[in-house]
């Protein structure tokens, strides 16, 4: 990936912090509505987002710190059960979620003219993980989980 390309990567991560911005206006009966028993409520994609953004903000160190140093993996589905999601302040989870890709875009923006394949994590399960694979799949990764979100919306608004 050439510089120009890895700033236009970088541009899309961190935008992709703001893309949720509007759960905040979102009525708490909402936020808390599971279309299924299987289906996660807006909430609960939120925290799982914080969640998941402080494992790879990790990860991502780890990368540019100990190349090839391993990656432990975690249950999202335990996490979602076990630690009382519900309870979290929705402001503190999207301005927790939004600061650590805030610090991580700015620090990927200074190393934008080194060679990112020599920057890799073994993650426990996915094997070897470079910085370029890392930041094409936690852009996909918010933007599914907005996909989701969009979901729950229009299933709540269909019920009406």
């Amino acid at each position: 990936m050439i510089p120009r390309e890895k700033a236009s990567k970088i541009a899309t991560y961190l935008k992709g912090a703001s893309d949720f911005d509007d759960i905040l206006g979102l009525k708490p009966a909402l936020l808390d509505w599971r279309p299924e028993p299987s289906m996660w409520t807006i909430h609960e994609h939120m925290v799982h987002l914080m969640d998941s953004e402080i494992a790879t903000f990790h990860r991502y160190r780890k990368a540019i710190a100990e190349p090839g140093g391993k990656a432990i993996a975690y249950d999202e589905e335990k996490w979602t059960a076990n630690l009382a999601y519900h309870d979290m302040d929705l402001r503190d989870v999207l301005s927790t979620f939004k600061l650590l890709r805030k610090m991580t875009a700015a620090h990927l923006s200074s190393i934008v003219d080194r060679d990112w394949s020599t920057f890799w994590f073994a993650h426990d399960v996915r094997g070897k993980i470079t910085l370029e694979t890392w930041i094409s799949d936690y852009i996909s990764h918010a933007a599914t989980h907005r996909e989701y979100i969009d979901r729950n919306l229009k299933l709540n608004a269909q019920r009406k």
